[in-house]
């Protein structure tokens, strides 16, 4: 892909895409100290079920892909159980370098619920 020709056409797209996600997150930042939000659009599904859905492994890890292109620090944290009895998670998401914060959440939020001792029906 960095070879003369799809350098301009994909990486510098790719880029510039980074940057604005970026972006976008630091406005964020500008009035709060962390984002809380769902890891995925489902609930956790048997092992093995979606191997042969590409669409459906993308899906899965969609609301995960923008702190990792951002560079952000971000974690998951078991939140309870949805349709079926399955698990879900909450994902917290700090600011650039500020790990520290991310962790001491998640321990707050472990602190304040049970859900990381519970186990799925």
């Amino acid at each position: 892909m960095l070879s003369h020709g799809y350098y301009d056409a994909y990486y510098l797209q790719a880029q510039k895409l980074r940057r604005l996600i970026a972006d976008d997150f630091r406005r964020a930042f500008e009035s709060v100290d962390l984002i809380a939000g769902p890891v995925a659009p489902t609930v956790a599904w048997d092992i093995g079920a979606i191997v042969d859905d590409p669409v459906a492994n993308y899906l899965a890890d969609v609301y995960t892909l923008p702190a990792s292109l951002a560079g952000l620090p971000g974690m998951s944290v078991p939140a309870g159980f949805g349709r079926g009895g399955r698990p879900i998670g909450l994902q917290l998401i700090g600011r650039w370098f500020d790990e520290a914060r991310v962790l001491n959440a998640a321990h707050r939020f472990q602190q304040a619920t049970d859900w990381h001792l519970r186990r799925p029906s």
